[in-house]
């Protein structure tokens, strides 16, 4: 019997998540053959040698394992400010592309990606939100598509991170776009996913009618000169009347917590209500008590799988991708207009264009 054919990826980048997505390619995915690694950090290659297979190349410029190691796509899981010229880098190349969230932290950078992408129609590009991929998602996304919750008329998510001690999100900041941009952007697909936003629109070109967020640096003074905050809520009006309201916050003490309530006319569907690690329970002069999921990582650690599992397939046999790099470019322009709301203390409308308007920007009180 013959062998299936593997998609050949070269994986740029082996910080927290690549470390994560090296270990996936390399021992989860059996149509995909991880043929290199890439990170510019010193002792990159240590990482390689000690958890990788041999047959792993290690590259410490991104260019030279591009076009020198018989990738046929490329996985990107740098920091944000890379993405945008790496993903153009390797279509011009002529890789297929898979890039970690976001595309950019600004909304004309997305645009000239997607461009770029829509320029070479053979080559698939797949930006992934893990919420879509993760299995309890998923079969929420069957009810709300069978009409068991009836009419979906809005989404409510909390995403909340846990304490960091050391800081790190903090100086991040200055790179990451802020908040709204970094982590709420998952909680705007994941809005869309189930609002069916196209749906009953009078101007196909406009989504939302309109946005507005506010925020507090309750823990992390510091990230004040960012224009960032550690608790955010915004509100998003879409253009078919639908609303999704979510909660952002990196000042949790017993873990990481993500929930997502989809909101119908006939019911309602409750995704992650409890983020416990397990089923356990621990009964003690305490109470009751279950253990928290630690992070994100942990908690969509079979979504690091099935979206890595669905490229492979686009790629090989030529499926369609169920996440869109339109639905990465429309999260966009809700994320960055939700953060320019909070720095400025005023709503964002959109315009017949779908565009955010965005043109005068005053002093912000935060």
């Amino acid at each position: 019997m013959a062998s299936q054919p593997r998609l050949k990826i070269a994986l740029i980048g082996l910080g927290r998540l690549g470390a994560i997505r090296a270990r996936i390619l390399a021992f989860q995915q059996p149509r995909i053959e991880l043929v290199a690694a890439c990170d510019t950090k010193p002792g990159s290659d240590e990482f390689v040698t000690q958890n990788l297979p041999p047959s792993v190349k290690y590259y410490a410029d991104p260019e030279d394992c591009m076009r020198n190691s018989g990738a046929q796509a490329v996985l990107i899981s740098t920091a944000t400010a890379t993405h945008a010229p790496l993903i153009c880098l390797a279509l011009d190349v002529g890789l297929h592309v898979m890039c970690e969230k976001p595309i950019s932290v600004d909304v004309i950078t997305t645009e000239e990606v997607l461009t770029k992408a829509k320029s070479k129609p053979n080559l698939k590009f797949l930006v992934p939100f893990c919420r879509r991929y993760d299995d309890s998602y998923r079969a929420a996304k069957e009810l709300v598509e069978k009409g068991e919750l009836g009419e979906i008329h809005a989404v409510e998510t909390t995403c909340l991170d846990q304490q960091d001690p050391t800081g790190f999100f903090v100086t991040f900041s200055a790179q990451s776009g802020g908040i709204f941009v970094d982590m709420g952007v998952h909680d705007i697909d994941i809005g869309r996913y189930y609002l069916n936003v196209t749906s009953g629109l009078k101007n196909p070109k406009k989504q939302v009618n309109r946005v507005i967020a506010m925020g507090q640096q309750a823990v992390y003074g510091e990230l004040a000169k960012y224009g960032d905050c550690d608790n955010g809520w915004a509100m998003v009006e879409f253009a078919n009347g639908k609303v999704l309201t979510s909660h952002l916050g990196r000042t949790l003490t017993n873990g990481f917590e993500s929930c997502t309530r989809v909101c119908g006319t006939k019911a309602h569907s409750v995704v992650n209500g409890n983020s416990t690690i397990n089923r356990v329970e621990i009964r003690d002069g305490h109470g009751v008590r279950t253990a928290t999921t630690p992070d994100a990582f942990v908690l969509y650690d079979k979504s690091f799988i099935n979206d890595l599992a669905e490229f492979a397939t686009a790629v090989l046999d030529g499926k369609p991708l169920t996440c869109t790099p339109d639905d990465a470019y429309e999260a966009a322009k809700i994320a960055t207009a939700l953060q320019y709301s909070f720095r400025n203390g005023v709503p964002v409308y959109f315009d017949d264009e779908g565009q955010p308007i965005m043109e005068v920007p005053r002093a912000s009180g935060n």
